[in-house]
């Protein structure tokens, strides 16, 4: 048997290996608790990310492409989080300028973190390609991945869609979307989980013993909700749906009553600038959702911190 062949079966067997588990993973995703929502397509300068004013091409790291890079211990290094969120911006900026420069920022952006990122078959993951500790527990050796990273990813690669019309930004949101069914097992990557109550997290430090980040979850929700709208996917929504019911359900345990909320569940750590993205964030679900119940929650953490806004 040549070489060629023997590559051409291990690919097959790694096309396979993905296609098991995504379905192995849908039979828990079928029966996790589910709201249904009707969620509202928002005027544009009112939907996420968007700011009152677009943002400048001056950025302190970048690559020789103006890609933009973080630097740690004299490394050059691809923040998914961080970079797509340029993209983002640079869709926004070229939205209301008309200044093309912006577009093609935004194509580099997209067309880098797409080479840096690991290609299996039916999906896309967007790795962190640096060691990181969250804490003295919770250490994540490279690569990881994270849910807040696919979300923006997600909102990217749809934005790129909206103001292209390209086909292959569509195929990477298609792609993207896919990592939302991997649920934590022992025997592949995850970024989505199911607790006891049967509830979905879609987890920002995919860890062994959960750390429901609060804010990292939202943003992924973003991306759900843009792909949603794009799409009209009944997988999405569903998905989009179960995200929004864990919100309702446990948004009460993030509360610290005449205090700033917790920005995790397992350690509860407090930071007063999340939450101030909290109260946002829950003004955005009551925006998208037209559920009063977030906006009710927005203005209790709102008046729980005097400091917030």
């Amino acid at each position: 048997m040549n070489v060629k062949v023997i590559f051409l079966l291990l690919i097959g067997v790694l096309v396979l290996s993905c296609k098991s588990e995504i379905e192995e993973d849908l039979k828990e995703l079928s029966s996790v608790k589910v709201t249904e929502y009707s969620y509202q397509e928002l005027p544009y300068l009112e939907q996420p990310y968007i700011r009152e004013n677009y943002i400048s091409t001056t950025i302190e790291y970048f690559d020789q492409d103006s890609v933009p890079v973080q630097i740690k211990n004299g490394e050059m290094y691809y923040n998914p989080v961080f970079t797509s969120l340029y993209g983002i911006r640079y869709v926004d900026a070229f939205i209301r300028s008309e200044d093309s420069y912006y577009l093609t920022l935004a194509k580099r952006i997209a067309d880098r973190l797409v080479e840096e990122s690991r290609a299996d078959n039916q999906i896309l993951l967007f790795p962190y390609n640096f060691e990181f500790e969250y804490s003295h527990e919770d250490r994540f050796q490279t690569p990881w991945y994270s849910g807040m990273a696919q979300g923006r990813m997600l909102t990217f690669f749809v934005r790129m869609y909206g103001v292209t019309n390209e086909s292959k930004y569509l195929e990477w949101a298609h792609q993207t979307f896919e990592t939302f069914k991997l649920i934590k097992n022992q025997d592949h990557d995850w970024i989505g989980y199911i607790d006891n109550e049967n509830y979905y997290w879609i987890e920002e430090y995919p860890a062994e013993k959960p750390i429901h980040v609060l804010n990292g979850f939202i943003y992924a929700i973003y991306g759900l909700y843009d792909y949603y709208l794009l799409t009209k996917d009944e997988e999405s929504l569903h998905l989009l749906n179960a995200s929004v019911t864990t919100i309702e359900n446990y948004i009460g345990d993030f509360r610290n009553p005449g205090g700033i909320s917790s920005y995790d569940l397992k350690n509860r750590f407090l930071n007063s600038d999340y939450h101030d993205i909290h109260v946002d964030q829950l003004n955005m679900l009551f925006a998208i959702t037209g559920e009063t119940y977030f906006k009710e929650k927005a203005d209790l953490f709102e008046n729980d911190f005097s400091g917030s806004n």
